[in-house]
């Protein structure tokens, strides 16, 4: 399981860093107004997002559905226990640029 799953865990992370980008790029499109470019990042944020969902499901068909955390702590692995740390910074970037994006829309609106 632990060999699987630190695929799974690298497959997610080189997703998830691929969707960052993409939500840069989008904040790029954002600031400088280029409207016909952030119709095209849309599709590619939808798509990457669900590259993420796809890892995201086979990663909880082998911890049956336990907190990524747990997992980590038990299998006692510096490298599981550092691409998960990768992970979760990458998510919280993920996140801070997804929330910068939308006040940027509403700021159009």
């Amino acid at each position: 399981m632990s060999l699987q799953l630190m695929d799974i865990m690298e497959n997610e992370y080189s997703v998830l860093k691929e969707l960052f980008q993409a939500l840069e790029d989008q904040n790029q499109y954002l600031l400088k107004r280029e409207v016909f470019k952030l119709d095209k990042i849309v599709k590619v944020l939808e798509e990457k997002s669900r590259n993420v969902a796809f890892w995201e499901v086979e990663r909880r068909k082998i911890t049956a559905k336990r907190a990524m955390r747990e997992v980590v702590a038990e299998s006692k692995d510096e490298k599981m226990k550092n691409i998960y740390e990768d992970i979760v910074e990458l998510l919280r970037k993920i996140q801070l640029q997804k929330d910068t994006n939308e006040a940027l829309i509403k700021q159009w609106l």
